[in-house]
C-alpha cells in the first residue's frame, strides 16, 4: 500500500470544523475532522468526493498450471486498486483550501489464496484516504481556529 501525500501521523481527536457538507456516500468514509453545522453558524462549507479505479492483470488462468513454482505458492497474478479522495473547503462561495490523498494497493494471488477481496481493499483504502486528509487538515488547524485567517 502506498499513500500520497506523506504526512506525519497525529492525534486529531477533538479537532472538528463545522460547516455545510456536500457529500453523497457512506458517512464512514467522510473525514472525521468536519461536522455538519447549522446554517449561519459558520461560513465554511465542504465538498468531499472519492473515486476508485480497479486494474486486473491479463494473465491467462491456464498459464499457472505450467509453472512448477505455482505449487509452492508463487504468485500467479496481481490486481491493483487506486483510491483518490478530495476535500474542498469553501468560505462563502470562494474555494479557500483543498486537500487530496491517493492510496494505491496491489493484490497478489496464488493457487491457494486469492487475497483480500476488492471490497475489503476498498474499505481499507477509503479509511486510509480519510485519515490522510484528516492529518492534512490538522496541520492547517490555525487556519480553521482563527476566524480571520485567510480573509
Amino acid at each position: 500500500m502506498a499513500i500520497t501525500p506523506q504526512v506525519a501521523s497525529r492525534d486529531v481527536t477533538g479537532f472538528k470544523v463545522k460547516g455545510q457538507i456536500v457529500y453523497e456516500g457512506n458517512p464512514d468514509y467522510l473525514p472525521r475532522t468536519i461536522a455538519q453545522g447549522n446554517p449561519g453558524e459558520t461560513d465554511f462549507s465542504f465538498r468531499y468526493a472519492y473515486h476508485c479505479a480497479y486494474g486486473m492483470d491479463n494473465t491467462h488462468q491456464a498459464l499457472p498450471l505450467f509453472n512448477p513454482l505455482s505449487i509452492v505458492g508463487f504468485p500467479i497474478g496481481a490486481n491493483t486498486l487506486v483510491i483518490a479522495g478530495k476535500l474542498d473547503v469553501y468560505r462563502g462561495d470562494a474555494l479557500v483550501k483543498s486537500y487530496s490523498a491517493t492510496c494505491a494497493m496491489d493484490k497478489t494471488r496464488n493457487l491457494f489464496y486469492e487475497g483480500e477481496t476488492y471490497s475489503e481493499l476498498r474499505k481499507r483504502g477509503l479509511a486510509e484516504v480519510r485519515t490522510n486528509i484528516e492529518f492534512q487538515m490538522h496541520e492547517d488547524r490555525n487556519f480553521f481556529v482563527n476566524p480571520n485567517a485567510g480573509k
